[in-house]
Formats: C-alpha cells, structure tokens, sequence
C-alpha cells in the first residue's frame, strides 16, 4: 500500500482506526502547553539579557577584561535562551496551524509519516534499532536499599548550612529530577539512515509508541 493512500484511509477512519492501525495525530494541547512554555523562556530570557546589560553596560567592560568577558558570557547565554525559545515557539506555532499536516501510521506493514509537505514511508521489514531516548516513565516501586539513600544526621546539618547539593543524598536526587529532550528514531536498513519519529511528546508517549513500533517490526520480521 502506497503512502498517500495510508495516509488517505487513515484520515478518513476518524476514530475507527483500521484493526492492527496505529494513528498518532499531533496532541493540540500538547503543543499548546509547549507553546507556553517556550513563550516564558523567551520572557525570562530576554528579561534575564535586558537586566544584565543595564547593571553590566558599561561598568564591568571598563574595570577589566575579565569582568567584560564575563558580562558578555552572561548575556550570550540569556541572548540565547531567549532566541531559542522564540525559534521554538514559531516552529510550534507552525505545526498548530497546519496541524492536519502531521500524521504518524503504523500498520502491522509500514511506518508512515507526514511532517508538513514531506512524507516518510519505511516498510516495517525495514526497521531497525528502535531507539527512544529522554525521561522514561518514573519508577514508584519502594527500592531495595532505600535506606541507604536516606542521610545522616552530620549530612542533614551540613546541607542545611551549604546546600543539599554539594552532598551525595542531594546530588542523587538531583540526577532523578533531570529530564532530557524525548526523542524516539530507529534505522531504516535500506538507506543505513536514520528516520525520526518524534522528537517531544506532542505525538503522545515516546516509549509507548516505540513499543507499538518495535512489537509490529519484530512479528513482521519473524514471520518473513
């Protein structure tokens, strides 16, 4: 079955899904609740950029070379988290208006995808090395030597003094709250490329649809 065709039957199912059909639309709430976020980090930013320059400009690039190069770090860093976060607001912003652009199928046959006007089809034959990458989902289960995690009483004092950070218990913790960026690719073995599914959530949850994904390839792959 061609592409354009999937992506035809797929659209026209609305809620019925073919059997054994996965259909992913892009989540509009989703990528509204992104577009938030990035228009925040664009305030914070920028704000972040407009107080540096005015409290740095022109005192600390007249005092010494160490005091200018740090003011310009500074604003560089902020500068660029302003500018990333407006990049990525538009981009978002791009894919809401032609949200019935965005299209993720997979059959118990093929991976068809459609990202504005470019359409990707891999015969699931063809799909290898499912990969989904970021923050899977938080384990709750009680660990074995939970007590170990928990601090002494000289740690608990001295965390209260210099910050929980600077001790193992804190810095644990801190590497359990780390996100990373979700994204989720696999290998298409006829070009040795690497073919992205989704790189965030606005398709839904990563490792559930590299489940799918993984599951249809391998039964496919067993049974040829």
């Amino acid at each position: 079955m061609e592409a354009a065709e999937i992506l035809e039957r797929a659209r026209a199912s609305g809620e019925e899904t073919p059997p054994g059909w996965l259909v992913l639309p892009l989540l509009k709430n989703k990528l509204t609740t992104g577009m938030l976020g990035w228009a925040v980090g664009a305030i914070i930013g920028f704000g972040l950029f407009a107080f540096i320059a005015s409290v740095t400009i022109p005192y600390n690039f007249q005092q010494s070379v160490f005091t200018g190069c740090f003011a310009t770090a500074l604003m560089l860093i902020t500068l660029f988290i302003g500018a990333g976060s407006v990049w990525s607001l538009i981009a978002d912003a791009r894919r809401l208006r032609h949200i019935e652009k965005y299209l993720i199928v997979i059959t118990p046959d093929d991976f068809v995808k459609q990202e504005g006007d470019k359409i990707a089809h891999v015969p699931l034959m063809h799909v290898r090395y499912v990969t989904a990458r970021g923050a899977p989902r938080p384990d709750r289960s009680t660990p074995r030597n939970a007590m170990r995690d928990v601090p002494s009483a000289g740690e608990n004092v001295a965390g209260f003094i210099f910050g929980r950070a600077f001790f193992p218990s804190g810095q644990k913790a801190r590497r359990k709250r780390m996100r990373t960026p979700t994204t989720l690719a696999f290998l298409d073995s006829r070009t040795d490329s690497e073919v992205v599914v989704a790189t965030d959530t606005s398709y839904g949850n990563t490792f559930e649809i590299a489940a799918y994904l993984k599951q249809y390839a391998a039964r496919l792959q067993q049974i040829m």
